[in-house]
Formats: structure tokens, C-alpha cells, sequence
């Protein structure tokens, strides 16, 4: 049976960390290649400033700048496809909204591995 050339390197879609399809029905088939190029630059920027500002606001137990940041992390990270670390900053939303302190803290670890997978697959787009 005849391999399928266009399978052969292409990440697993459950653990890939970018939604390929949306971003190829978002930008690509748009035409706008180019702007997610600088999307991704500016996501390379923002995303891991939240992150940072994030960590000593958990320890010091507010709540409310969590929420900003991970909603603006959630949206930012919707902007490249990081489809994961979406879904990982809107249960940090979701968590600090209901005033769950514990719960938000212990989704950071999360947070920081899907935000670097993000980079690093990003950064793989960047370097092709």
C-alpha cells in the first residue's frame, strides 16, 4: 500500500499543541500567511510576559489580575491556534473567577507546559 507523503512528519492532531486546521482555514487559505508570521512574532513576545506576571500574582493570591491575564493569554493564544494552552489558561480563568485559589495555582504547571509547547512548535513553523 502506498504511503501518504503528506502524513510522513506531521504531528499527532491530539498532541500537536497547534490547531493546524484552523489556522490553515484562518489564515492560509485567506491568503494572509504572512500575517500570522507576525501574529506568531507578537505571540512569541506577550504570551510569555503573561506567563511571568501570572506567577507572583497566584502566590500573593490575586485573583482578579489572574483573571485578566489568563483571559488575555487564552484569546492571544486562540490568535496562533495553541488550541492547548487555550483551553489550560480558560481553566485558570474559570478557576480564579469562582475565587479558587488552589485550584488555579495547581493548573500552572500545566500552563507553563503547554505554553512552551506552543513556543517550540511556533518557533518549528518560524525556523521551516
Amino acid at each position: 500500500m502506498p504511503v501518504d507523503i503528506s502524513e510522513i512528519n506531521q504531528p499527532d492532531p491530539k498532541e500537536d499543541p497547534l490547531d493546524r486546521e484552523y489556522l490553515r482555514k484562518n489564515y492560509h487559505a485567506l491568503g494572509c500567511s504572512d500575517v500570522l508570521l507576525d501574529v506568531y512574532k507578537i505571540y512569541l513576545e506577550s504570551a510569555p510576559l503573561k506567563l511571568a506576571q501570572i506567577i507572583p500574582l497566584l502566590q500573593e493570591g490575586k485573583l482578579e489580575s489572574v483573571i485578566s491575564l489568563a483571559h488575555g493569554l487564552k484569546g492571544e493564544s486562540g490568535s496562533v491556534g495553541g488550541r492547548l494552552i487555550m483551553a489550560t489558561a480558560a481553566a485558570m480563568e474559570k478557576a480564579a473567577r469562582s475565587g479558587d485559589l488552589e485550584e488555579a495555582i495547581r493548573l500552572l504547571p500545566e500552563l507553563e507546559k503547554q505554553l512552551n509547547n506552543t513556543i517550540e512548535a511556533i518557533q518549528q513553523e518560524l525556523d521551516a
